[in-house]
């Protein structure tokens, strides 16, 4: 178990690393490569011994090797943070059986959903480049390792969450068809349609939001509220997730990320009513969803958990 935790610690910490890049660049629209990495402050290019996760900020002091100045603790912290996560990720697949495919899947939704978390609470976007490439290679992976789906690895256990694409799956399975090929077929339908789920639900929310807020500001002609109820980015995660956690996962994470963002929500506006201009504020919905959504890569379906915790 030692050595799973350490091979999963090592690994999101080399994530970690490449994901402090993703969050910085992404929002300015700058390229991932290009140009390479360099102090913020002074320019000073970062050569590979100074760029190895965790390590190399201690060894430097927390300062750059050129200026001297100070880099910041965020850096070091975030890759020990994926580093941890992507070890219990790890821990949890090596304990419960699944085959080890499925942490690849749970690893880039992990890396994905911390990225669009941090952006969301500092830029107030979620951009595409996260959440398509999410939905692409949740996609592929259901091709290429089809039983990294826990809808095919353990379709009756509710822990995992496969309820809504049983019956697809098992369906797909029964056709007369090679094993490769039906298994393949259903991974991808499981997949698709958690994807699809994930965007009709906030889809029909985004639509009657906007319709609400558009009716609102003319009965009350109030010109400073927002057009949109939601983003369309938050869509666009929700379909991410669906396509990597399948169909359940929609209906359970969306609940616990709306119940947060709802609090959160209390204390902004409670904040803002203190403000002389009343301004109306905007929340941003992908911290409160990583929450639940991290907790259930990391636990499983936590309401099946805490109902089983309390009905016993």
């Amino acid at each position: 178990m030692f050595v799973i935790a350490a091979i999963g610690f090592f690994m999101g910490a080399v994530i970690g690393s490449f994901l402090n890049v993703v969050v910085w660049r992404v929002p300015r629209g700058m390229s991932l490569n290009r140009p390479p990495s360099t102090c913020p402050k002074c320019g000073h290019r970062i050569r590979p011994w100074e760029n190895i996760p965790i390590l190399s900020w201690i060894f430097l002091g927390g300062r750059c090797s050129k200026c001297h100045l100070p880099i910041s603790w965020k850096y070091p912290a975030g890759e020990a943070a994926v580093g941890l996560l992507y070890a219990l990720i790890a821990m949890r697949v090596w304990q419960e059986g699944l085959p080890l495919s499925t942490v690849l899947g749970w690893w880039w939704f992990a890396g994905a959903m911390l990225s669009l978390a941090r952006i969301d609470f500092e830029h107030g976007i979620i951009p595409n480049v996260v959440t398509y490439s999410g939905m692409i290679a949740a996609a592929l992976f259901s091709v290429v390792f089809p039983y990294s789906r826990t809808a095919l690895s353990a379709p009756r256990n509710p822990n995992y969450g496969a309820l809504l694409t049983r019956p697809l799956v098992e369906a797909i399975q029964g056709i007369a068809m090679p094993e490769k090929v039906s298994c393949r077929l259903a991974a991808l339908s499981d997949c698709l349609c958690g994807m699809l789920l994930g965007a009709l639900v906030l889809g029909v929310a985004y639509y009657l939001g906007g319709k609400a807020l558009a009716a609102w500001r003319k009965r009350r002609q109030q010109a400073e509220l927002p057009e949109e109820a939601l983003g369309k980015g938050d869509i666009k995660m929700l379909a991410m997730t669906g396509a990597f956690l399948g169909a359940d996962s929609v209906v359970f994470l969306l609940a616990g990320g709306t119940l947060l963002g709802f609090a959160g929500a209390l204390l902004l506006l409670a904040k803002a009513s203190q403000r002389k201009d009343g301004a109306f504020s905007q929340v941003p919905f992908a911290p409160f969803f990583a929450v639940p959504a991290l907790l259930w890569v990391v636990l499983g379906n936590w309401f099946y958990l805490l109902f089983r915790l309390f009905s016993e």
